[in-house]
């Protein structure tokens, strides 16, 4: 069993110890909108490299997005704004985005959620000389931990005990990450028990994590056998969220070429992009003729950082225009777009491939590119849709153009 390095253990045990909200999202609360999906996950993945200021970035020009595409969703970017604010301390900020998120969203599923980024994991007053429920939950949570540096012999029992307990979710959680660090083959069997019982579905999700995150043989195959008997969709997205930590390539690459489910298919793609395999998304554009599934493609590729490739597609007349419109906003989302999409938006022939170029400089942040464009385009119905887009980008040199604009 593979060991998490000292310097993730801390952020490891915060994962596990933090309630279900804070675990990184299945993909059921992604935006429907292109554009703004594509904000979404390549947020979620600096979530997953603990890459705070990057999820931040995107988090904000996601909620920009959503207010001007999908105003009724923009609740879950606030809520995801505030909790990495609240992973970089910036408490106070992280209350006000909170506060705005109750103001105009009064009835949000992401309210109590939110109003838990803020709640103490461990509160520092209680009643004199009265024991608290929480109080011996937070103990049993530290004695988890402390079993962390304890031998196997001691240590298995007492968390199998912890696990057959009626002990809170978060202690459970723990004891499976504890048993995954302690690199004995008795301790995965505890882990593997878990993903064959009738648990708490949260608690054999993280079961199915934690086999990713170990990166055994075994887990590995008990992954494969989750997979391929499951019927359930989420089921099976964790699993394939678990081969992901678990860097197996191969097995998601499995899944994208033979799974019948297309958002289960397209979720595949997305983690081989995540995981920088572009061999493997190019052979499966080329093997395929589905334009769902190359749209998938051309945004995985997107997210591997594949600019240039994305703008060859993109800039093939052959290929049907959604997948060209795809493949523009990939070039954005890639962080190469700089000149390529100033070369592309002039090669646009429909209009629907010219706003996807300009929703690719917006996700791209690239305002100088934006601003050239403006001077370069030459209907008033062009030079509206670039201003609209360099509104939501903030600089000096923005607003001077507009106030420009405003003085024709």
């Amino acid at each position: 069993m593979t060991f998490i390095r000292p310097s993730l253990l801390a952020l490891a045990l915060a994962f596990a110890a933090a309630p279900a909200l804070a675990v990184l999202d299945d993909g059921a609360m992604a935006p429907s909108d292109q554009a703004a999906n594509r904000l979404y996950w390549q947020a979620q993945s600096a979530l997953r490299e603990a890459d705070w200021s990057t999820a931040l970035q995107r988090f904000e020009q996601l909620e920009q997005q959503l207010r001007e595409r999908e105003p009724q969703s923009a609740d879950a970017a606030l809520y995801w704004r505030a909790y990495v604010l609240v992973q970089l301390r910036r408490t106070t900020e992280a209350r006000t985005l909170i506060d705005r998120l109750h103001r105009e969203f009064p009835s949000s599923r992401w309210g109590k959620d939110a109003d838990a980024l803020l709640t103490p994991a461990r509160p520092a007053t209680a009643a004199a000389g009265k024991a608290s429920a929480s109080g011996e939950d937070d103990l049993a949570d530290a004695a988890v931990e402390a079993l962390l540096t304890a031998s196997p012999e001691r240590a298995i029992p007492l968390l199998d005990k912890v696990l057959k307990s009626q002990r809170p979710l978060r202690t459970k959680q723990r004891a499976l990450f504890v048993l995954s660090q302690l690199g004995d083959p008795r301790a995965l069997d505890r882990v593997i028990e878990v993903t064959r019982s009738n648990a708490d579905p949260t608690l054999r999700a993280e079961a199915i994590r934690i086999l990713g995150i170990g990166g055994d043989a075994r887990g590995a195959e008990r992954l494969r056998e989750i997979y391929a008997g499951s019927q359930n969709a989420a089921e099976k997205r964790q699993v394939i969220d678990a081969w992901l930590i678990a860097d197996r390539k191969d097995l998601i690459l499995a899944a994208a070429r033979t799974e019948s489910d297309p958002d289960l298919r397209a979720h595949a793609v997305q983690m081989l992009g995540a995981l920088g395999a572009t061999a493997e998304l190019g052979q499966l554009f080329e093997a395929t003729a589905d334009v769902d599934s190359r749209i998938a493609i051309v945004r995985a590729l997107g997210i591997a950082g594949e600019g240039a490739r994305v703008a060859a597609i993109a800039g093939d007349a052959k290929q049907p225009e959604p997948v060209r419109a795809a493949a523009l906003e990939a070039v954005g989302l890639s962080g190469k777009g700089g000149e390529l999409l100033v070369g592309l938006y002039a090669k646009a022939d429909t209009e629907g491939l010219r706003d996807a170029t300009l929703r690719a400089m917006l996700i791209a942040g690239d305002s100088a590119g934006l601003r050239r464009l403006y001077g370069e385009v030459r209907t008033p119905e062009e030079k509206k849709a670039v201003l609209r887009m360099l509104g939501m980008l903030d600089s000096d040199a923005t607003l001077d153009l507009i106030e420009r604009a405003l003085g024709d």
